[in-house]
């Protein structure tokens, strides 16, 4: 180890020497008095001892205060506070531990400021999102919230206050769901208009303690826009059926009237007639598809065994079970869970795929049951997922577009969901969910 004069081990020694000369000095005087060696030595040391105390005490003045000060700066580190810096050249021996101290502090202070730039950022976004953001507290007492969330709920100080104060200007309906912590799409009428808002709650951890986010938005204008697209489509998709119906029937029609006023050709008109009758019968389906979609009746919920539902379904549209039903029964309306049952094996059997690529497996979901149908088809263009389930939209040539928007209304008269998604190696995986029981009573 290399020795060092100025280091408290090279002050020491260098003092000890001193002290040592000094009680030498003094005692070897008192005995060139003719003192005797006890005086001698009792006087030296009277007079050593105080020196010895006198210059510990300013030697370690200076470490004690570089402690002191390092004391101070832990403590600010403590609160949050990175600003305290201590001059290394004080203390050879702590500079170490000084400059790793002050190394540490800048480091803690860098990070701080990169951190608030990322939450300002954050902040900015998130008042700047068209929806409105709540965060709750385990007490559901809001912590935070956006500009959005302040202007739906009527309130220019939203932070201290409890979930249920802040929602007593929300319609009564919208009171409920957000009471109840509803997830979807909820719907009511308010001053003869019709209001849609989209609910979501999700826990999220903050600090190391659980939170609740809560998202929500009026979605009424950009549904009433949406309503009106869709009936533009249906107004074009009807206008385009009864023209391709209508217009060979009256073309036929001309023609065995003018077969019979000229009494010419009589033979055709058994097939012009099978014909007519063809083409109405099939304007009277297809106006029947549309009837059924817009009279859909409310779920006749009871309770049903599983095997004979798949059983049923798979006679008419064959699959495979991928795994054995996790229950015997569910709470459902049989006839429409039937229906869309085979609506979407139907799909996925028209989709291009081989029918022994097309399966369901069902699996149990705490309360819900959730069944999952999946091919080898061609899937759904990525970005038309959530298109796909509207009414009226079809990528088959003489389709519809009711099918799947047929399954997602009694689905969500089931209170559950409908989700598409495309499979890595090709094909299609719908999933939806049922209640297992009775939900009013549970």
């Amino acid at each position: 180890m290399k020795f060092q004069w100025y280091s408290l081990a090279g002050k020491m020694a260098i003092f000890c020497i001193g002290v040592i000369l000094v009680f030498v000095a003094i005692q070897s005087g008192l005995r060139f008095l003719d003192a005797p060696f006890e005086v001698a030595t009792a006087v030296s040391l009277l007079f050593v001892i105080p020196l010895i105390f006198t210059y510990c005490e300013l030697i370690f003045k200076q470490h004690k205060h570089a402690l002191d000060t390092l004391t101070n700066g832990l403590k600010s580190i403590h609160d949050q506070d990175f600003s305290i810096r201590i001059a290394e050249h004080h203390s050879y021996e702590l500079n170490d531990l000084l400059r790793m101290y002050n190394s540490l502090a800048g480091s803690l202070k860098l990070q701080r400021q990169s951190s608030n730039q990322r939450e300002i950022l954050l902040d900015s976004i998130v008042q700047a999102s068209p929806m409105g953001i709540i965060l709750l507290d385990t007490f559901y007492h809001i912590v935070y919230s956006n500009n959005e969330a302040t202007q739906l709920l009527k309130t220019p100080k939203l932070e201290g206050m409890a979930l249920h104060h802040s929602i007593n200007k929300l319609h009564p309906n919208l009171q409920i769901a957000i009471t109840e912590q509803q997830t979807g799409l909820i719907s009511f009428e308010q001053h003869d208009q019709k209001q849609s808002y989209y609910l979501s709650f999700k826990q999220v951890t903050l600090n190391q303690k659980p939170h609740q986010l809560l998202i929500f938005k009026n979605v009424s204008h950009e549904l009433s826009q949406e309503e009106i697209n869709m009936w533009k489509n249906a107004i074009r998709l009807i206008s385009h059926e009864l023209n391709n119906s209508l217009a060979p029937i009256s073309s036929l029609t001309t023609s065995a009237k003018t077969m019979i006023e000229q009494n010419k050709h009589l033979a055709l008109l058994p097939d012009i007639l099978q014909t007519i009758d063809q083409r109405t019968t099939h304007l009277s389906e297809f106006i029947a598809q549309y009837a059924r979609f817009a009279r859909l009746p409310k779920p006749n919920f009871a309770y049903h065994d599983l095997a004979p539902l798949f059983a049923q379904v798979n006679k008419l549209y064959p699959f495979k079970m991928l795994a054995p039903l996790p229950v015997t029964h569910a709470y459902f309306d049989i006839a429409q869970m039937e229906q869309v049952l085979i609506n979407i094996i139907k799909n996925a059997h028209e989709s291009g795929s081989e029918v022994d690529e097309v399966a369901i497996k069902v699996v149990k979901d705490y309360t819900r049951l959730r069944i999952a149908i999946v091919d080898r088809g061609s899937g759904i263009i990525d970005g038309n997922h959530h298109q796909a389930l509207q009414p009226f939209y079809s990528t088959k040539a003489n389709g519809t577009g009711l099918g799947l928007s047929l399954c997602n209304e009694i689905i969500y008269a089931h209170q559950g969901q409908i989700k598409l998604k495309n499979r890595e190696r090709g094909g299609l995986m719908v999933e939806f969910d049922i209640p297992l029981q009775d939900t009013k009573y549970n």
